[in-house]
């Protein structure tokens, strides 16, 4: 786990490239607090900040080069021995122990066809100096970011934006479409970034670059969500998956432990390590205010596993101080507030461990989001009856209605299924984006794809959570607030074979959607049923009563105190009235905030 920064297809003097990507590695330090490498080839250099997790000696050291290839590699690969012993088999010698090495000797051996093969998370770029030319790919869930910006002097790639912003800052200019889809969603989707010039890498992706022409390929798919045949999946399969899953991410030479909410997703991770190691670490947040402390029921699954468990009850000051964190984690405005809990637990569990382990996917995997309750509504949106839909149209602008009844009103507007789900998942929906942000395109491919899936609309709701919230929004929440300790987050539940049964049991999601009924299944056969019944809270927060205390004076300074340009800031003015005044618009000023508190980091 790392950071991977460079330079491609820039004519400057090789000295002058590698003292550029000294810079940018400096900007992500903390992704790799280990190890820093850079090495400057003709039109080219490439940067590494390592956290050494296999193989700690100099062997793993980046970037590797290996005849005229030379690669930067950010991220595990599971199976890396199984794919060892197979270049071993054709004569492939190795000087070291890293999967690191293992994936460049596939690279040159293969080409980008071995991608799919790799199980595991990473972002990679391999400058072939002989062909002049560079791959540069992504996994297929997207959980190590990679984005790429066209500058001036040629193309420069990062783990993370702040890196591009450290040589380049005067050259991005905000993207204003972009903005408008973090309003929508609450982070920037699609492969666009907040700057123009800057693009991510999509997942399940790679693409050349030409060194001497600047020439970049289209993105090419090596990978898709597959679409196994429907059948009855068993919960001990299920439990035997997670487990193999598991064991195959206990790989290091670094202490390991897990995330441990107390809720199905990570306690059926937990469960699983235990029988796999003999030592489990476990890490959990707690909030003083108990609306929203569920560090009890993590406590008491951790009691019954018999894990080492390391609580943390966070004071409202405590998780307040990790507001101002926020814009340079991320580096894009993002309003997903369980950011703050992600931080805090994150910190907390790299003071014991350098790797754990989450419950991530879950949720959109095995159908656990209380949205998807919503399904037939979705499906059957554009058929509403004009006599219903004029008035549920009306109710949906109303500006006082919660921001889920809104987008449920809103349903009955919809022109496609598609559009209907796009409402349902938008903070800002179309009809107050065109408020907020008028003349601005906040169209995105969204609609489109969901319409052009298969099956169901639950089956189709979930799929789409998987191609674009999960990456987009949940991988690099946990990506970036373990990242900024230095802690390598691993996901368990989006290996192959779990995501095969997963998809191929989609009926049973059907038979309760919003509860997960064959994850659930799964978790009784390993902890007392007693443990998992209770309602489903996720990693809350209270922002509403922040917004109205503690970050009051922010944001009157920063959003009233303010007349901004990138948006209507009358509606942004009469948003935050309201909810000072007792309304609750959460949903609405906590974005506003977050993007000011990133354009004062990075914009202003």
């Amino acid at each position: 786990m790392c950071g991977i920064t460079g330079l491609l297809a820039d004519d400057r003097p090789r000295d002058e490239l590698a003292a550029l990507v000294g810079r940018m590695n400096d900007a992500i330090a903390h992704r790799g607090p280990d190890d820093a490498g850079v090495e400057a080839g003709d039109g080219w250099a490439l940067g590494m900040r390592r956290l050494a997790i296999i193989d700690l000696s100099a062997n793993g050291h980046q970037p590797m080069r290996r005849g005229h290839h030379t690669l930067v590699f950010n991220g595990e690969v599971y199976n890396y021995r199984e794919l060892r012993a197979e270049l071993e088999g054709e004569g492939v010698s190795f000087v070291g122990s890293s999967d690191t090495e293992v994936v460049l000797e596939l690279l040159r051996r293969h080409g980008p066809k071995v991608l799919a093969r790799l199980n595991g998370m990473f972002a990679l770029v391999l400058v072939d100096a002989e062909r002049r030319t560079a791959l540069v790919a992504r996994d297929r869930w997207g959980k190590k970011p990679l984005f790429l910006a066209r500058l001036r002097d040629g193309l420069a790639f990062a783990s993370e934006l702040k890196a591009i912003t450290a040589i380049a800052r005067e050259q991005l200019r905000l993207d204003r479409r972009s903005l408008a889809g973090y309003f929508r969603y609450q982070y920037v989707p699609d492969d666009r970034s907040i700057w123009r010039e800057v693009e991510k890498v999509p997942p399940a992706s790679y693409l050349e670059v030409d060194l001497a022409t600047r020439a970049v390929s289209a993105p090419t798919r090596y990978w898709r969500l597959p679409v196994p045949p429907p059948r009855s999946v068993s919960p001990g399969e299920v439990v035997d998956a997670i487990t193999a899953a598991v064991a195959r991410r206990l790989v290091s030479d670094r202490p390991l432990g897990a995330f441990l909410s107390g809720g199905v997703d990570s306690s059926l991770v937990v469960a699983a390590m235990t029988r796999s190691a003999a030592d489990v670490r476990t890490f959990s947040i707690g909030f003083a205010d108990p609306r929203y402390d569920e560090s009890g029921y993590a406590e008491a699954v951790a009691r019954h596993l018999g894990t080492t468990h390391t609580s943390l009850t966070l004071t409202e000051p405590e998780a307040l101080a990790l507001v101002p964190l926020l814009p340079f984690a991320y580096d894009e405005p993002f309003a997903d507030s369980s950011a703050i809990p992600t931080l805090a637990v994150s910190r907390l569990a790299r003071e014991h461990v350098v790797v754990a382990l989450s419950g991530d996917g879950g949720d959109e995997l095995f159908g656990g989001y209380t949205r998807y309750t919503a399904a037939r509504l979705v499906e059957h949106a554009a058929r509403i009856p004009r006599a219903v839909a004029g008035p549920a149209m009306l109710a949906a602008r109303h500006p006082r209605l919660g921001g889920r009844a809104r987008a449920v009103a809103s349903l009955a507007r919809a022109a496609s299924p598609g559009v209907a789900y796009r409402e349902l998942v938008s903070y800002w929906g179309d009809h107050e984006l065109a408020r907020l942000m008028p003349g601005v395109d906040s169209s995105d491919r969204f609609a489109l794809a969901f319409d052009a899936l298969p099956g169901s609309a639950l089956e189709r709701m979930m799929r789409t959570d998987a191609a674009t919230y999960l990456p987009e929004a949940i991988m690099q929440k946990v990506d970036r607030a373990s990242m900024a300790f230095g802690l390598e987050a691993r996901n368990p539940l989006l290996d192959p074979a779990v995501v095969e049964l997963a998809l191929a049991a989609v009926a049973q999601a059907e038979a309760a959607p919003g509860r997960k009924p064959l994850l659930r299944a799964a978790v009784a056969t390993v902890l007392p049923e007693a443990l998992m019944e209770r309602p489903k809270r996720g990693f809350a927060i209270p922002v509403g009563d922040w917004l109205r205390g503690a970050l009051r004076e922010p944001v009157e300074d920063l959003i009233l105190g303010r007349h901004a340009d990138e948006y209507d800031w009358r509606v942004a003015h009469a948003a935050c009235r309201e909810h000072l005044a007792g309304t609750n618009r959460s949903a609405l000023v906590w974005p506003l905030l977050a993007y000011e508190l990133w354009r004062q980091r990075w914009s202003a």
